[in-house]
């Protein structure tokens, strides 16, 4: 029974060295970055939802989500040009309660 010490010691290792060869050393990297991002603020009638769009460098608002019908539209948009240029705002188009 002497051996049997040394014997969980070499096993170990052996599972050790197998995990070791075994990982991927590579970072990981989400595919793409996400479609668009988003930000809630307010609370009750005041509620708003600011949606970033990446792709044409425009924040859509939307305000009063929480309240009245359940179908709401943007009020209005902000596009982003280069850093420290004009950020231009326009409202959007009035929506219909009919899909």
């Amino acid at each position: 029974m002497p051996n049997r010490p040394y014997r969980e010691v070499l096993i170990a290792l052996a599972a050790l060295a197998i995990g070791w060869l075994a990982h991927d050393s590579r970072p990981v990297h989400a595919a793409e970055p996400p479609a668009v991002y988003y930000q809630f603020s307010g609370e009750g009638p005041g509620t708003s939802l600011s949606v970033y769009n990446p792709a044409d460098g425009t924040i859509y608002v939307y305000q009063g989500i929480t309240t009245g019908n359940s179908n709401r539209y943007c009020t209005y948009s902000l596009r982003l040009g280069k850093l420290g240029g004009p950020i231009d705002r326009q409202n959007c188009p009035i929506g219909s309660l009919l899909r």
